[in-house]
């Protein structure tokens, strides 16, 4: 089991739509010091890209307490189907779920957010798991 590479990603939206210091950038970029947060909200989203079509079977994500989730639905980003539903902790520590999905594209779906108005900060997200191998023919 590797780190997948994520390609693009999308947030449903930034605090104040300051991208400079609170971009969705800054969940990908290993510092503890940056973060992605959003504006407030009844629910909150983050769709992510992968180089390729892949088994991702571990999603690493980092919160600030207080401005967390207690329900994340993953769903397929193109058929919008569920693929799991995770329940993270109100922490600041790294957790990790163990899931089971082929995709190239995914979208967290945060709901039953913990801050009253509806933020949500993440120090980091990783995706782990294996990526399909591609075969050629000659």
């Amino acid at each position: 089991m590797s780190a997948l590479k994520v390609v693009s990603s999308s947030v449903s939206s930034v605090l104040q739509r300051n991208n400079k210091e609170h971009g969705r950038k800054f969940m990908f970029d290993g510092s503890p010091d940056t973060a992605w947060s959003s504006d407030g909200g009844e629910k909150q989203q983050i769709s992510l890209k992968m180089e390729q079509k892949s088994t991702v079977s571990k999603i690493k994500i980092q919160f600030q307490g207080g401005f967390s989730a207690r329900q994340c639905d993953i769903k397929d980003t193109e058929s919008g189907e569920i693929l799991c539903t995770i329940h993270p902790a109100d922490s600041n520590v790294v957790q990790e779920f163990p899931v089971t999905m082929e995709t190239d594209s995914l979208s967290l779906c945060f709901t039953q957010l913990t801050d009253f108005y509806g933020r949500l900060i993440v120090y980091s997200l990783e995706l782990f798991g294996e990526r399909y191998k591609r075969l050629d023919y000659y």
